[in-house]
């Protein structure tokens, strides 16, 4: 382990220490594995005030610094720190020691103990985290953007001690520190589009010392506040080849983001028009499965029966990861074979073996039997899940394909170089509008934000914006790029 100097400064007028250099080992930074590191009993503003006690001081100097110099430096309040320090101590994560320095008040320190430098080594997982920088900003103070959309606007200062007593009050809009706590963790794990699907609930609430409510309560927040653009809640079935954990679609355009991260374009397609037969929404599988009960066969004989049947008895959250998965499939052939995309009869479709692969890891063999009927053709349960594969690749081929021919009529994009995220909309909406997050492959490349409105005579030209946030705000809520305050739907 390899640790840097701490640089102390203490003539700053707004703070007692304004740089420090966090302690690392193996070039990583030690704050991200605090990030990462459960505490337990420790709860979400002392685990904030831990990890930022690490980037701002490493794992190895001790600390003398008194509380109030310690909450100015983090935008916490007194109580806030003297808690957090307290349970620390009282956790074996801390020590705690007192000299006395004439007739003043003894000196205190604090320092991280050996045994949980240990435990910050094991944790390695973080090696390849895409936002490093957005994190650390995050963890540091409020940017100089997002001060901008303060709704006082002469309380902006880059100063970073004020930046921090402005944060420790409440006001509308602003992030508190539990959810910038939150946030980073979700950050470590998001793709470079901001998508993080590999964080269940349970580990989340571990790792910020948030119970299950209280999460719920942070992540509709950050919905509110366009921080999270979509939330999908995670699913359990004895179809599923494994639990599904819950998908969110951060907004790295976001005024306190894009400091750090890069920042999609934006493909908006407002549809108006009839979408063809054979782009199928899951929600339209669900209908098809509730309708198909009793002496009512109204697929008897076909082999999409077999797929009717292999959804029976699966709830609603099912059929939304359902959707999600299709839409996921699609990005990937619109990501990967973009100019392969063309209509054609099936047997003259491309057969693109690593989609199929990608479906086989979602699904299993049905726990139900597989039913027929009297006249029909018998099944066995491998049979009819490989019958579910060929319609789930179809159906995601046909949404690739018609997607990609909304954007027809935009030029100079670079589509068949670029990677694609779908942003899932509502269930009950269906295809109303669309909306893709795209990145060019290489580092620079195209980058804005069309929206392809309907089909007219003559034809209507794509609306160019050239960043998202110039779109207005309402627009942006319709279209899907963010998900309207309030809406309870999203986090049940």
């Amino acid at each position: 382990m390899t640790a840097s100097r701490l640089w102390i400064k203490t003539d700053c007028k707004y703070c007692d220490i304004i740089v420090a250099y966090c302690q690392s080992y193996d070039g990583i930074n030690v704050f991200l594995s605090a990030l990462f590191c459960e505490v337990k009993g420790l709860g979400p503003e002392g685990k904030y005030f831990l990890v930022r006690f690490i980037r701002r001081f490493g794992i190895a100097e001790p600390v003398d610094l008194g509380v109030k110099a310690l909450a100015k430096q983090f935008g916490l309040s007194d109580r806030q720190v003297s808690e957090a320090l307290t349970t620390l101590v009282a956790l074996d994560v801390m020590t705690f020691s007192s000299t006395p320095e004439g007739k003043g008040r003894p000196k205190r320190c604090y320092q991280l103990k050996q045994a949980f430098h240990k435990k910050l080594e094991s944790i390695t997982a973080l090696t390849g985290t895409q936002h490093e920088v957005t994190v650390g900003s995050l963890l540091r103070h409020e940017s100089r953007r997002g001060y901008q959309t303060a709704e006082k606007p002469e309380e902006r200062n880059d100063e970073v001690g004020l930046l921090t007593d402005l944060r420790s009050k409440k006001q509308p809009g602003r992030l508190t520190v539990v959810n910038r706590l939150l946030l980073s963790v979700l950050l470590c794990r998001a793709d470079r589009f901001g998508v993080v699907n590999d964080l269940g609930f349970a580990t989340l609430c571990k790792l910020t010392g948030l119970n299950k409510e209280q999460l719920r309560h942070r992540v509709g927040r950050l919905i509110d506040q366009g921080l999270i653009r979509a939330y999908v809640p995670g699913a359990t079935s004895p179809i599923l080849a494994r639990k599904m954990k819950s998908i969110y679609f951060l907004n790295l355009g976001h005024p306190e983001l894009v400091g750090g991260g890069s920042v999609t374009s934006a493909l908006v397609c407002m549809n108006g028009e009839r979408i063809p037969d054979c782009v199928i929404h899951a929600d339209g599988v669900r209908k098809d499965v509730s309708r198909d009960k009793g002496k009512s066969r109204p697929f008897q004989g076909s082999k999409y029966e077999q797929v009717v049947r292999y959804f029976k008895g699966q709830h609603a959250p099912l059929f939304r990861l359902l959707q999600v998965m299709l839409e996921r499939y699609a990005a990937y052939l619109l990501s990967k074979r973009w100019s392969d995309l063309v209509h054609g009869h099936l047997n003259q479709r491309i057969d693109d073996e690593r989609l199929r692969e990608l479906i086989r890891l979602d699904f299993r063999i049905s726990t139900m039997p597989v039913e027929s009927g009297d006249d029909g053709p018998k099944w066995s349960g491998e049979e009819q899940l490989n019958t579910v594969f060929d319609h789930l690749y179809h159906w995601a081929y046909d949404l690739a394909l018609w997607i990609k021919e909304r954007f027809d009529q935009v030029t100079n994009v670079p589509f068949d170089s670029m990677d694609f995220v779908i942003i899932p909309r509502t269930m009950m909406l269906g295809y109303d509008h669309f909306v893709l997050l795209a990145l060019p492959r290489p580092s620079e490349g195209w980058s804005g934000c069309f929206v392809v409105e309907p089909d007219t005579v003559p034809p209507v030209a794509p609306q160019h914006f050239p960043i998202e946030s110039d779109i207005p705000l309402e627009d942006r809520y319709s279209y899907g790029l963010l998900t309207r305050p309030g809406n309870d739907e999203v986090i049940q």
